[in-house]
Formats: structure tokens, sequence, C-alpha cells
């Protein structure tokens, strides 16, 4: 049964990083999405914060405003308490990435980590990210979590990651914001 799902994991794993080895044209805009992204979706975050934050002060009460910075600092938790959740489970499972548990069969598209596979701490800020500003905002929640499904996957094509380590990721990132979101509720 185990030697089943691992087979079943690996197949998974090279059906998706297929794409990078079939379509080198695309192994620019991989990388980009892969390793430069994630930097790109916090910015984009932060303005969209900073632009609801700007449209309280202007057009409505203080009550919104102070809603808005307490929101922020809920993210900010979500973010760093699942940034650290995954940080601890990497330094416990110590587990290689594919390109070093299949050198023969993977092909990376750049130099990332080593034996720190486990979970994807991109899969997991980032949906812990996009998870909590669906939970704040759901008209543009969706489209932060479809950023870190694109961030997630891109990954795996990279050769950087299993997809155990995308799933897990979003598990630790997507339910501890919404542990966060329900335990820290504001009046």
């Amino acid at each position: 049964m185990i030697s089943t799902l691992i087979q079943l994991h690996k197949t998974l794993f090279l059906w998706i990083h297929s794409f990078t080895l079939n379509y080198p044209e695309y192994h620019h805009i991989t990388y980009i999405i892969a390793e430069k992204f994630d930097i790109y979706i916090v910015i984009v975050a932060f303005m969209v914060l900073v632009f609801f934050i700007y449209q309280s002060i202007e057009h409505t009460s203080w009550k919104h405003f102070n809603f808005l910075i307490k929101e922020g600092f809920r993210i900010v938790t979500a973010v760093g308490v699942s940034w650290g959740a995954s940080y601890i489970i990497k330094q416990i499972t110590h587990l290689p990435r594919p390109y070093l548990r299949f050198p023969d069969e993977v092909t990376r598209l750049f130099d990332y980590g080593g034996f720190d596979s486990f979970p994807s701490g991109h899969a997991t800020l980032l949906m812990a990210f996009g998870v909590m500003i669906f939970l704040h905002h759901k008209h543009i929640g969706w489209i932060f979590i479809i950023l870190a499904v694109l961030v997630s996957l891109a990954r795996v094509a990279a050769g950087i990651h299993f997809p155990i380590d995308i799933i897990i990721g979003w598990i630790i990132g997507g339910g501890l914001s919404l542990l966060i979101y329900n335990k820290m509720k504001f009046k």
C-alpha cells in the first residue's frame, strides 16, 4: 500500500515536472513564477491593504480604519506562525529536494536549498496569506489563493518540490490562517 502511494506520488511529480523538460521555451517564465513571484504578491497585497486603509480614512469612520489595522496584524500573525511551523517541520524532517532524491530524472531550473523540501515554505506562506486575505475580502482574496497555487505548482515544475511538500504547505498555511482568524476576534 505504502509503496503504491510512493510510486503514485513520484509519477505525479514527474508528470508535472515533465512540462519543464518538454517545453524549455517556458523555463524563464517558470523560474520567475517559482522563484520571484512571491515578493510581487506580497507587494501587491500590501498595496491593496494600504488602499483599503486610505479609503477608510477618506470615506469612513475611524472604527473602520482601526479594523483594517487589526486585519493587517492578523495577516502578519498568520503568515509568521505559518512560517514558524513550516520551518520547524523542515528542521525535523530534513527531507531532500526532488533533484537530490532523483538526480538522474530531475532537472532543476535553479539552485535552491538541499535537505529542506518538506513542507514547502513558499506554499505555506502564500496560502496563509491568500486564505487570510480571502477571509477578510472575498472579492479579491480568491486571486491571492490562485496566485499561491500557481507559484506552488511552478516550484514542482521547476524540480525543487514534490507535490506532497506543496499540499502539506497549503494545509498548514490555510489551516493556521483559519485558526488565527477564528481565535483573534476583534470587536
